[in-house]
């Protein structure tokens, strides 16, 4: 995932400073784990953050700035990093320990996740109701919601979403259920990490996940973030507030087009681009 980002002298010390103060190997995560290693959140969420600080910076050096920022879920922390709300050291360590602590709140096969296509987050939130079990977790687009819970209760939760008119519904290769309450565990763990590093007031606005609204208060952040690990992302309502703050052009940072690829629906008409690479960073024509 990280191919090449290494090369550059400035991102291997970065990536080394982050790896020591994460206790972590992301030499060896960006470079040599396999998906069946990635796909483990300790080991996926470290090298995401790292991945979108250190593109962010290759097109920081072109004079490529962002206007506003936003991540999905873990992307959050990166999306903070860039803005200078918190040291790229502190953001990797604190995903670090996030990934553990879900981890161990949810081990690997009790939990998991599935996209819900072509049914309105309405009639999917109908269709769990009262049930504990499962639970809305991504609210992407008006036609994808991802729901989240334990493994028996997803099953379940997507034969009934079928019935309730779903196109799809696609699992997702995931180790556990988040942003769910089956993460408060890991939440409250998480938050001892958070209080302990050092927030400022984003350069640029962010957009939460937990309130689709820009942070406001360095203050808030620790709390804002605790509470977002166990809360659905309001992934639909946040580019909406991107609209409003004048945002017409998105680019996403790291590997694939997840994001890029919900803009046709959420924001149709605006330009999209991923940056996956330092080839792609050096060679982008951002408008």
């Amino acid at each position: 995932m990280g191919a090449g980002l290494l090369d550059d002298a400035d991102l291997a010390a970065l990536c080394d400073r982050c790896a020591a103060a994460a206790g972590v190997d992301l030499r060896h995560l960006l470079t040599v784990a396999d998906d069946e290693e990635l796909r483990l959140t300790q080991n996926a969420q470290p090298a995401l953050t790292f991945t979108g600080i250190a593109l962010a910076s290759l097109l920081r050096r072109r004079g490529i700035e962002p206007a506003a920022a936003a991540g999905h879920s873990v992307g959050e922390y990166a999306a903070l990093a860039v803005t200078g709300a918190v040291a790229a050291e502190e953001a990797v360590t604190a995903v670090t320990e996030r990934g553990l602590a879900m981890a161990e709140a949810a081990p690997p096969g009790t939990s998991t996740m599935a996209a819900v296509l072509g049914l309105a987050p309405e009639a999917v939130k109908e269709a769990l109701a009262g049930r504990e079990d499962v639970w809305p977790a991504n609210f992407n687009t008006p036609t994808q919601t991802v729901i989240a819970g334990t493994t028996a209760g997803v099953e379940q939760a997507s034969e009934a979403l079928r019935e309730a008119g779903a196109k799809r519904v696609v699992p997702l290769a995931v180790s556990a259920a988040f942003h769910t309450p089956l993460m408060a565990a890991a939440a409250a763990r998480l938050r001892q990490t958070l209080d302990g590093l050092s927030w400022s007031s984003p350069e640029v606005p962010v957009v939460a996940n937990l309130t689709a609204e820009p942070y406001l208060e360095p203050g808030s952040i620790p709390g804002i973030l605790e509470r977002q690990l166990s809360s659905p992302v309001r992934w639909a309502d946040s580019i909406k507030m991107l609209q409003r703050l004048g945002v017409d052009a998105y680019v996403e940072l790291g590997p694939r087009r997840a994001l890029a690829g919900m803009l046709r629906e959420l924001a149709p008409g605006a330009a999209a681009h991923n940056i996956a690479t330092p080839q792609d960073a050096a060679g982008a024509l951002l408008q």
